[in-house]
């Protein structure tokens, strides 16, 4: 669940694909056909499921170092995509909308919330060495 969870945050921000929330939670039900969350979400439309997994996600029992690993592959991928000025705008919205059962002070979280701050006074190497550090965290 918590690779579905990164990628319904993913595709709120406009960084994912809705296919690719679609896949994850086509695997997903494929290996728990029974499972009744999953039922719920199959069946909603695209908006609807978004908004629903995001109050899923505040009363789930998250695996942070799950939910982390998988957060930062994700984030990785995108980084190598975008510009750094767009990447810096989206990981403090990604920042503000983390799960609850994630301590947003703690690293490598607490990385989205200010490392673009680096960009205002034109430090990019900075920048860049702050996210490409919180994306090898759990290695």
């Amino acid at each position: 669940m918590e690779g579905l969870f990164v990628c319904a945050i993913l595709c709120g921000l406009g960084l994912e694909k809705y296919e690719i929330y679609r896949e994850k939670l086509e695997k997903l039900f494929e290996l728990n056909p029974t499972d009744e969350i999953l039922l719920d979400l199959y069946d909603r439309t695209y908006k609807d499921a978004l908004l629903h997994i995001h109050s899923i996600m505040n009363e789930y029992t998250l695996n942070s170092e799950l939910f982390g690993s998988c957060l930062m592959k994700e984030l990785k991928k995108i980084y190598a995509s975008v510009e750094i000025t767009e990447f810096g705008e989206k990981m403090y919205e990604l920042w503000k909308r983390l799960p609850n059962a994630i301590d947003k002070m703690e690293e490598p979280f607490h990385v989205l919330s200010y490392a673009d701050d680096c960009l205002s006074y034109g430090d990019e190497k900075q920048c860049r060495r702050l996210y490409e550090s919180m994306f090898d965290f759990y290695k």
